[in-house]
This record gives structure tokens, C-alpha cells and sequence, in this order.
């Protein structure tokens, strides 16, 4: 089957991307109509490239432009006459750029325009120029859109939600009343925003009831949440992620959560209610905090790791409970050897 989509030629991303493109080798003209993995690479296609140990595959391979690190210039001789390189000190930052702009339309809602007639908007709610609804969606009373958002086919948003300009909320996305999201948030199919949190009294007979929340969920400008996660709102204060957390699939933040800005949160990671959590903070997958802790800036957490306590200074951690990361490594790598130092062990209360 013939590939009709555009070219685009390697002087196109130079010029648009003029802080990260430093030098290019190669014929600026030559072009590229698709994007490959280094994997699987196809002919007239664009690569981006960052361990020298795969220039030869790539300088044999059939692809066309390619954009590499700075540092491998040196390494970088005898070029197909057919392939242009782009240099670039952030060649990923670089490549995520190029393919947004060039290569990747959110096709998920590219040929939609305007409100679907099948949706349904309350007549009290404030939509902004070009606003994008899809079929089946629900809009309840009051709620706000800021101008450039989509709302996915057969997303819920319950009423007073505030939405801001340039989000992306996909289909069967939850939004819970009185929430707000700030510019740019995006959010993944079947994510819920706002649901209420867990959380019961009892009384003398073991029977449980539920706890009302009045609390919302905000979330500051261009916050990513993932498929399948469950922010909860607050219980009574507000639930809060900070401007510019990305988080996964799969990932449940609880009641009165309040995570600083730029955070990377990696799937299945949990926090019980009433976590802080401050900035740049990094996960791995399946890690957990229990309740009421607070993390400082510029912590880490492997992955699989659990947090009872707080954690009052920057630093890698892993493990439970929880280590600094060298000297969990470590306790790992002993683990190993339990069974053999536990024979020997034994051989030596013998000689006693």
C-alpha cells in the first residue's frame, strides 16, 4: 500500500526547533514521512538516536533523518549520502517536539468538530470557543470549558466542574461535582476525578457508614493522569496535584492528597489519605504511603517499595520499610545469600 502522507523535510525541524536542533550533517532537504523505532526501522522514516553503540545500525538502515546526541559528533563519519543527522543536546525533548508537531494530531478526536449532537450539555453550562464534544458525553449544570478543551464521547462531568483551556479529557473519563482542572490536564479513558474517598464510622455493632466528602479534587495546569486511576476527592480540604505530575494507569491517590509540581508517579502507586508529597517527587510501580505521611522535595522511591513514615530529606529510598536506596541495594543482594550464610551459620554453632 502506497504511504501518502506528507513529507517532511529535516530543515523543517531545524528551523522549528532552533534551541534543541544544535547541527545538522547531511542534506537539509532530504525527508521523512513517517517515525520508527530503532527496533523496527522502515525506509523514509525519522529516528532519534542515543547510545553510540547503535550509530552502525542505524547509518545501514533505511532510514532517512535521524536525530542524535551532540556528543556522539565525533563518532559520526562517513554518512550515507541518503541519511540527514540532527544534533541536539535533549535528542528525546527533541524528538517529542517534532512528532507533535509534525508527525502526531491527537487522532482520537482530529475529525470532530464542535458538540456532538448525541451529547449532552446542560443548558447552564459555559463552554469557550472551540470546545470539542463527543458523542454520549454528559455536561451537568454550571460547569465551565475553556476554550480549545475536548471532551471524549461518553465522559461524565458532574456539575460546577471547572475545566480549563487546551485539556483533553478522553472518553469515559469521570469528573466529579465542583472539581477544577487547570490549563492543558489531560485526561486518560476511564480515569475518575473526584469520586468520593473511602472512608467510614462505626458504631458498637460493627456496623459501617459512609463518611461524607465535601472536599474537591484540583488539579493545576498541565497535570497527566492515566487509564484507570482514582483521584479521590477531599474529605473535607481539597485534594491537590501540582502543576506539571504526570500520572500513570493504574494509580489511586486518596482523600486530602497534596502532591508538589513535576512529579513522575509510575503505575499502580498508592497513597492513603492525607499524604503530602512535595516536589519532583519520582515513583516506581506498585510503590505505597500510608496515611497522614509527608515526603519532602525531591525524593524518590523504587518501585514495589512501602512508606510508613515521613521522609524529611531529599534522596533515593527503596524497600520496607524504607532504606536509603544504597543501602537497600545492599540489603537485597544479602537476601540472596540467606539460605548459604544461614549453613554456615549453622556449621559454626556446631564447632562451639
Amino acid at each position: 500500500m502506497t504511504n501518502t502522507a506528507p513529507k517532511i523535510t529535516a530543515q523543517q525541524i531545524k528551523d522549528s526547533l532552533p534551541a534543541l536542533i544544535s547541527e545538522a550533517l547531511g542534506d537539509l532537504k532530504t525527508s521523512f514521512r513517517r517515525m520508527s523505532p530503532l527496533e523496527n526501522i522502515v525506509p523514509d522514516s525519522l529516528v532519534y538516536l542515543l547510545k553510540d553503540r547503535q550509530i552502525e545500525d542505524v547509518k545501514k538502515s533505511s532510514a532517512t533523518v535521524v536525530i542524535a546526541k551532540s556528543s556522539l559528533k565525533d563518532q559520526l563519519k562517513d554518512l550515507p549520502k541518503n541519511q540527514t543527522w540532527l544534533l541536539s543536546p535533549n535528542p528525546e525533548l527533541a524528538m517529542v517536539y517534532a512528532k507533535n508537531q509534525f508527525l502526531q494530531k491527537t487522532p482520537y478526536h482530529a475529525s470532530l468538530e464542535g458538540i456532538h449532537p448525541k451529547a449532552i450539555v446542560d443548558a447552564s453550562a459555559v463552554l469557550e470557543k472551540n470546545v470539542t464534544v463527543g458523542a454520549g458525553a454528559v455536561i451537568g449544570p454550571r460547569v465551565k470549558i475553556g476554550s480549545g478543551s475536548f471532551i471524549g464521547a461518553n465522559a461524565v462531568i458532574e456539575a460546577d466542574v471547572v475545566i480549563g483551556a487546551n485539556c483533553t479529557i478522553h472518553p469515559l473519563v469521570f469528573i466529579g461535582h465542583s472539581c477544577e482542572l487547570g490549563q492543558r490536564c489531560e485526561i486518560k479513558p476511564q480515569a475518575c476525578i473526584g469520586g468520593e474517598g473511602y472512608g467510614y464510622a462505626h458504631d458498637e455493632k460493627g456496623n459501617h457508614y459512609r463518611i461524607p466528602h465535601s472536599g474537591r479534587v484540583i488539579l493545576r495546569d498541565d497535570v497527566h493522569v492515566g487509564s484507570n486511576t482514582a483521584i479521590d476527592r477531599g474529605s473535607i480540604d481539597d485534594t491537590v496535584i501540582g502543576t506539571g505530575t504526570k500520572i500513570d494507569n493504574l494509580c489511586h491517590l486518596a482523600h486530602n492528597t497534596v502532591v508538589g509540581k513535576n512529579g513522575l508517579i509510575t503505575a499502580q502507586f498508592g497513597a492513603a489519605g492525607s499524604c503530602t508529597i512535595g516536589n519532583n517527587f519520582v515513583s516506581g510501580g506498585k510503590a505505597a504511603l500510608g496515611g497522614h505521611i509527608t515526603i519532602a522535595d525531591n525524593v524518590q522511591i523504587a518501585g514495589m517499595s512501602g512508606v510508613t513514615g515521613n521522609i524529611e530529606k531529599p534522596g533515593a529510598y527503596g524497600g520496607y520499610p524504607i532504606q536509603d536506596l544504597r543501602e537497600f541495594l545492599k540489603t537485597k543482594a544479602a537476601m540472596l545469600h540467606l539460605t548459604e550464610m544461614r549453613q554456615q551459620l549453622k556449621q559454626l554453632l556446631k564447632r562451639e
